[in-house]
């Protein structure tokens, strides 16, 4: 991480923390506090970009700074800008409105964090950072609900930071050191007997990540967490917030336990199926569409596995960067389709969707170009990461692994067809258009996320060129 980025991050963090208060002491609006929040964004925004060929190192032993964390800061940071924009519009009549933006803003700055991490120390940091600020957003319409969600994804959370920190214990004993590359000299020269005590922090390791990324079978709290969350909310949980704890872990694999790639490679195959297969096969079990694509982020969990078991070939790491930057759009741009389709319409359930198209074609078109890139359809980045993911696992050796998961995306294209079907094919059945047209602009503002699929399913050199440049840093 260079000077300018932190930069940015600080600005981000301090201006989710004073604009609050600015806004109590000047009796602001709702709508001028709203304002002070998208400056802040713009800002920390250029400082972001400024950031990619500018600044001086910062903690060097704590964060690094290179291609794929600059361009994954700029998604992170423009699908927050338009979450934000969607929690104002779909949050207006909650009293503490200020405060939520603020916590959300804070939560932000640890996922941008996180994705510079190259260090267990700094990576649990910024998790927590991440992490902790998110039971009040869950908490952002209290009711029993919501409460229900927040109080499973606060045990779960410290489950998974118990388990991380015991890992982490194990693996210290062994490296004396916390950072990803002496991590990995250490283990590669460690004896059986300090092999075998490795595998318990291993395993410790792997159980907290995968309750980040909501991995079968560490994954059962997530659909209840996604569906009982304000949806605005869930569209961080589930998509920026994921996508952004997969960067570091490209580290954690292919840098601190390089040494061993061969044997967790297997493990990983292993779960990729349970994960994509448990997911997909739920999902279409599904009514409630906040919920199918609950169940489908945790299948998106298992094609995101496929890069990893697949780390014996050269287009793995470029596999999962696609897939973390187009997954950051896409699932957050589903979900806020979702909250506008509550918040407007009262709609839920795909059945409720019938005629939809006729109502509202624009937010129907949006809809259907972001479930199209979740399926995995061209011409969008959901099919271009996919062809990575899978060409990798053939590369590899694991041609069957690609083989299910192509399988597991033939699954998915049928509950995503569904949705689609029922907003065209069907005749509208009471839905009358809202009085309150202020979902036009944030409406407007996913489209944009939509947009960006597509281009990014056309355009593939700024993502391939940053991977293949991140991938030469790693000891392959």
């Amino acid at each position: 991480m260079n000077c300018v980025i932190f930069s940015g991050l600080l600005f981000l963090s301090f201006g989710g923390l004073l604009v609050p208060i600015i806004g109590n002491l000047f009796k602001l609006s709702k709508e001028w506090i709203l304002n002070l929040y998208m400056l802040v964004f713009l800002i920390a925004g250029l400082l972001f970009v400024y950031g990619f060929g500018n600044g001086h190192p910062l903690f060097p032993n704590l964060f690094t700074t290179d291609t794929v964390s600059l361009l994954m800061t700029l998604f992170v940071w423009f699908t927050g800008a338009v979450v934000l924009l969607t929690i104002y519009n779909t949050l207006k009549d909650v009293e503490n409105l200020p405060e939520i933006l603020g916590v959300f803003t804070i939560s932000l700055s640890g996922a941008i964090m996180t994705l510079y991490a190259n260090n267990f120390v700094s990576l649990l940091v910024a998790l927590e950072l991440m992490t902790i600020p998110s039971y009040y957003l869950i908490l952002a319409r209290l009711n029993i609900i919501t409460l229900e969600s927040a109080t499973k994804y606060f045990f779960n959370g410290a489950l998974a930071t118990g388990f991380y920190l015991l890992g982490l214990m194990v693996i210290y004993s062994i490296a004396g050191s916390f950072e990803f590359s002496a991590v990995n000299k250490a283990l590669a020269s460690a004896d059986h007997l300090g092999l075998i005590y490795f595998a318990f922090g291993f395993i410790a390791l792997l159980a907290a990540l995968g309750f980040k990324l909501s991995i079968a079978p560490f994954h059962f709290y997530a659909p209840d967490v996604y569906t009982g969350a304000p949806a605005s909310v869930a569209a961080y949980l589930a998509g920026i917030a994921k996508s952004a704890a997969a960067i570091p872990i490209i580290r954690v694999f292919f840098e601190a336990f390089q040494f061993q790639k061969e044997d967790w490679a297997i493990l990983l195959a292993i779960l990729a199926v349970v994960t994509m297969t448990v997911g997909n096969l739920l999902a279409l079990a599904q009514q409630n569409v906040a919920r199918i694509l609950a169940y489908s982020s945790v299948a998106h969990a298992g094609y995101l596995l496929v890069g990893f078991a697949a780390a014996a070939s050269g287009l793995a790491v470029t596999g999962i960067v696609y897939q973390a930057a187009a997954y950051v759009l896409m699932k957050a741009g589903a979900f806020l389709i979702v909250t506008l389709l509550i918040y407007y319409y009262g709609i839920k359930t795909r059945e409720q969707l019938r005629g939809f198209a006729k109502v509202n074609p624009f937010m129907a078109l949006v809809f259907t170009i972001l479930l199209l890139s979740l399926a995995g359809v061209p011409p969008t980045a959901g099919f271009i990461a996919k062809v990575y993911l899978f060409q990798a696992a053939v590369d590899a050796g694991m041609a069957w692994l690609a083989f299910i998961g192509l399988l597991n995306s033939a699954f998915a294209v049928a509950y995503y067809l569904w949705i689609i079907k029922e907003m065209y094919l069907e005749e509208p059945s009471n839905i009358s258009k809202p009085a309150d047209t202020s979902f036009v602009i944030p409406t407007a503002a996913v489209g944009l996320l939509a947009a960006l699929t597509i281009l990014f399913g056309i355009w593939v050199t700024p993502i391939v060129k940053a991977s293949l440049a991140f991938t030469q840093l790693l000891p392959f």
